[in-house]
């Protein structure tokens, strides 16, 4: 099947693009009324639980097994009878592990939380159980929704998959808008929100994937030999992404006993990272996972390194010039997002500070994505379950050594460093197993980047100084034009600047990657 590696990616980029800007307006709505509060750290705590386990059931270690082995048996019996059956059986265990799983942890939050946010004032831990217990019963929705979008993913159907989450955005922005112009408690709105917009994401992509011939039902679980593969599969990545959730929850508990917002901070910077993230990385390795396990599966390698090679090569020319904005414009980014209502100059002025050391590991969060998915696709998550306990104990060991000097915003370089040396180490892995394509590939596009980069960096720190009169002299929506503009503007320079030092060389790309399609195997 001819395969359209740029069509792909920038069909989920551009959605994941809206997605994200409906989240900015949610998140919007929440400054501008809560500030960098403690009810607003109770709000944040609240989403980031069942958040973390969604990294084991959703997208996370659920996907990273279930789509490689999925795409191989579609790939193997296209009648799509064994693929079913194998769903069903993945489906049905999938449901009542969720609902056992919620239930447990909805008797033991109260318990837990005392331990963990054992410097939260009563009316503070309060709110806090609270808020989580309704939002807590997400995961089951958003991990149904993971389930079905993983089957749309593996038969190249990324539409609804990438727009579920702008859908969902949509519902909370309308939903807590709504609630504010009733006078209900914006903390209880929002969660309630959440937990809708989990069920409305779930029915987005359930209902193509029925329509597409994948109406799976619940039945009596039972352990075959793909779901004996799949489990087998599933442990030591579930193990991984455990290991990494537990440091986020030793991250939190130390964030906790900062100063009331800091949380807050946190994740305000953290949305910020993460919107090249998600944009970049998530589109990339959405689109990569089903396409690399499909090259290696017929065994072409020279498919699998072009296809990283320019993965790569296409990544950066979007992560670079996020990170140069992300770091330089970092305290007017933050005003003119955020700075409304109850989010002051100071809450401001924290928030940037941990944004630029968050974007400081902005390229490594994009290379593990693309690295991490060729050993997913390879049907090994026992490598970077490895590598991620090492992240994480040396994650850990940054943030006690930095958050005594450098309060939160030592938290966020401590995840940066070791992000940094993840990649590392899935460098060192992949390149033993000739899964890497070799650095002089590189050589002359790395160079071609870096000057274009260094023709560009007084344009940015000019546009600096005019975002941060803009952030002064104006107010309301034109902010938000103001930005939108200048970010996009910036963006296109960047590009152009790329066109003339050949780092982005039209005609190759157009042959190269835009018509890219893989070689027939070999006879």
């Amino acid at each position: 099947m001819p395969l359209n590696l740029y069509k792909s990616f920038c069909s989920v980029g551009l959605l994941t693009i809206f997605s994200r800007i409906m989240g900015f307006v949610r998140e919007i709505l929440i400054a501008t009324e809560l500030g960098a509060s403690a009810v607003t750290d109770a709000i944040k705590i609240a989403i980031k639980v069942p958040s973390l386990f969604r990294r084991i059931f959703a997208e996370g270690a659920f996907n990273a097994s279930f789509v490689p082995l999925f795409s191989d048996i579609l790939e193997k019996e296209p009648d799509k009878k064994s693929a079913l059956s194998f769903g069903e059986y993945i489906l049905s265990w999938l449901t009542i592990s969720l609902c056992i799983l919620t239930l447990i942890v909805e008797l033991l939050i109260p318990s837990l939380f005392k331990i963990m946010f054992s410097s939260f004032d009563p009316e503070r831990l309060a709110i806090t159980i609270k808020l989580t217990r309704i939002a807590f019963p997400f995961l089951i929705f958003i991990s149904l929704s993971a389930f079905y979008s993983g089957i749309l993913n593996s038969i190249d159907r990324f539409f609804f998959v990438s727009s579920s989450q702008f859908i969902g955005n949509i519902f909370i922005v309308g939903f807590v808008l709504v609630s504010n112009a009733l006078n209900k408690d914006i903390s209880i709105s929002f969660v309630v929100a959440v937990l809708g917009c989990g069920i409305i994401q779930f029915l987005w992509v359930m209902i193509p994937a029925h329509k597409a011939g994948f109406k799976l039902k619940i039945r009596k679980p039972k352990i075959t030999p793909d779901v004996k593969l799949f489990f087998k599969k599933l442990t030591p990545a579930a193990f991984g992404a455990g290991v990494v959730q537990i440091n986020i929850l030793i991250d939190m508990w130390i964030a906790s006993s900062l100063p009331k917002g800091f949380i807050s901070y946190l994740d305000y910077a953290e949305r910020l990272n993460q919107l090249p993230l998600s944009v970049i990385g998530t589109a990339m390795s959405t689109v990569l996972l089903p396409l690399l396990t499909r090259t290696l599966s017929q065994s072409k390698a020279e498919d699998h390194l072009t296809i990283q090679k320019k993965s790569i090569e296409f990544a950066f020319l979007l992560v670079i010039p996020s990170m140069i904005g992300l770091i330089l414009w970092a305290q007017p980014l933050v005003g003119m997002i955020y700075q409304y209502g109850k989010f002051s100059a100071i809450d401001t002025i924290q928030t940037s500070n941990a944004l630029m050391a968050f974007a400081f590991g902005l390229p490594a969060y994009v290379l593990i994505k693309i690295y991490s998915t060729t050993l997913f696709a390879q049907k090994d998550t026992r490598t970077p379950v490895k590598i991620a306990m090492l992240c994480v104990g040396l994650n850990l060991a940054l943030n006690l050594i930095l958050v005594k000097s450098m309060q939160h915003v030592g938290l966020a370089l401590a995840t940066a460093i070791s992000a940094w040396t993840n990649v590392l180490l899935l460098i060192f892995v992949l390149k033993k197993r000739t899964l890497l394509a070799p650095f002089y590939q590189y050589v002359d596009f790395s160079k071609r980047l870096m000057c274009a980069v260094l023709i560009v960096l007084p344009l940015a720190f000019w546009g600096k100084f005019l975002l941060c009169d803009a952030m002064i002299s104006h107010s309301g929506l034109m902010k938000g034009f103001i930005i939108c503009f200048s970010t996009t503007l910036s963006f296109f320079i960047f590009l152009g600047v790329c066109i003339l030092t050949r780092a982005l060389n039209l005609q190759s790309f157009k042959l190269k990657f835009l018509s890219y399609s893989p070689s027939e195997p070999s006879p």
